[in-house]
């Protein structure tokens, strides 16, 4: 596909990489990365109906059996047991019984670094992003796969990185209040869905960000400031957080204080990500990088990602000892905040920082949702913070008419076919027999094909 134009390979922390020749590659355009367009075919008029199906809406922890879902024009016309719902002659009919159909999931932390990866996040069953560090190009390709004159998911994108210090790559410079108010109301009429926030912005310049902000009405997501700290930023109502390791790196690594954090997090309405597949991405490239790069997914990264994961990775860093030292404190202390942001009723939603080095498209949003329940949470409780709560976090705060992150009459048809229950056993929703995205049914050897088509196509640059 075509390559993003202005997109930068950006790292979730400032790598401290060995040379100034390391960061003018880790911080340029992706060169020569072009791909064919695949674009979507317009959704068809003809029905589709899965018919006999057990249907695992996400409204709540259930499971509808033997049920027939009409999906007709993108969306969601008809759902019940299947002796009282006819099936329209013109359907498609594609056999449920003994699976499960379940929302599409929603990977809410991604960088997207070329266009082949929307492919990768389908075949994963991943049917909307959320974009953590925009570009113009972003906003393009939003309005593209809405159109359907592109193939992917759904897209959302934040802004450009608004950060202290001199501007450098596409980061914005917000280091006075007056830069701050122009920063916010031009990335409102760029038409961004969020503004970001970055590592190094000062109380001051925060606080008249956070206001124009308000007043702008665009939510305010990304980082804890290291100056401005995690009770500042959850007593300014900041919409998100996009790594729940900002909580042990900007407020405290006493574990005491994770319930009053939680409560704290609860009372600002603030939602978390909590992202633990970064951090243990991290660990494993640093006991064994050339094993988490071999896994079978890099073959559907394109050549110049893979090269930049080689240059902007954790092994490359300076502070290597350290920075190890740290992440093996932090991964627990995440863990354990993931489940009392849980507990306290704190809208998790998932996200997974890819593609950033180590972090594959699609199959990392599968790893985080292992990582959920590896802290405490139910299946239901991980599966719902890639589902309805991504959505309600959009209904929130981005699109009041958002309409996805459930299964029921009305809504988009973005769903997925399981072979086995998900509520059971999380790791079915990665083992997907087709994924429908707006209405377009793809069988999971459809998708395969395609992906091979892709991978065969970077040697032939």
């Amino acid at each position: 596909m075509q390559l993003m134009r202005g997109i930068t390979m950006m790292t979730s922390r400032a790598w401290a990489f060995l040379g100034a020749g390391l960061l003018s590659v880790a911080g340029a355009l992706l060169p020569g990365c072009t791909h064919p367009a695949q674009l979507l075919p317009g959704v068809s008029e003809r029905a589709v109906a899965f018919v006999g199906v057990n249907v695992v809406p996400m409204d709540t922890e259930r499971v509808l059996t033997d049920q027939t879902v009409i999906v007709r024009n993108g969306l969601i016309t008809s759902l019940g047991p299947s002796a009282e719902i006819t099936v329209p002659k013109d359907a498609e009919r594609i056999d449920g019984h003994g699976r499960y159909l379940m929302p599409g999931l929603v990977d809410f932390h991604v960088h997207l670094h070329s266009e082949e990866q929307l492919l990768s996040y389908l075949a994963h069953g991943v049917t909307t992003l959320f974009e953590l560090d925009g570009s113009p190009r972003h906003v393009e390709l939003r309005a593209e796969l809405a159109a359907n004159q592109r193939f992917g998911p759904r897209l959302y994108t934040s802004s450009p990185l608004l950060d202290g210090g001199p501007p450098g790559g596409r980061v914005v410079s917000v280091t006075t209040p007056e830069q701050a108010r122009v920063a916010v109301v031009r990335q409102k009429l760029a038409g961004y869905d969020a503004v970001k926030v970055y590592d190094n912005i000062t109380p001051e310049v925060y606080a008249i960000l956070v206001a124009m902000a308000r007043q702008q009405r665009i939510p305010v997501v990304g980082h804890v400031p290291r100056t401005v700290g995690v009770e500042t930023v959850l007593r300014s109502h900041q919409a998100l957080i996009s790594h729940g390791e900002e909580y042990f790196l900007a407020a405290s690594r006493d574990e005491s204080r994770l319930a009053d954090l939680a409560r704290a997090t609860k009372e600002a309405g603030t939602s978390v990500v909590p992202d633990l597949v970064h951090i243990h991405t991290s660990l494993r490239m640093l006991k064994d990088l050339e094993g988490v790069f071999a896994d079978p997914e890099s073959r559907y990264l394109s050549p110049e990602v893979m090269r930049n994961w080689r240059y902007s990775n954790p092994t490359r860093r300076v502070d290597v000892a350290e920075f190890g030292e740290r992440e093996r404190a932090a991964y627990p202390f995440v863990q354990h905040l993931t489940l009392a942001l849980q507990k306290e009723g704190v809208r998790l939603v998932l996200g997974t920082n890819a593609s950033d080095a180590g972090l594959f498209p699609g199959k990392s949003t599968h790893l985080e949702l292992a990582e959920l329940v590896e802290a405490g949470l139910t299946p239901y409780e991980a599966l719902a913070t890639g589902t309805r709560n991504a959505v309600a976090f959009i209904k929130d705060h981005v699109d009041p008419a958002a309409r996805f992150g459930t299964v029921a009459v009305g809504q988009q048809a973005d769903l997925l076919l399981l072979p086995g229950n998900p509520l059971e056993d999380v790791g079915q929703a990665d083992r997907a027999l087709g994924v429908m995205v707006r209405g377009q049914w793809l069988k999971r050897e459809t998708l395969h094909k395609m992906r091979e088509t892709s991978a065969r196509s970077f040697s032939e640059r």
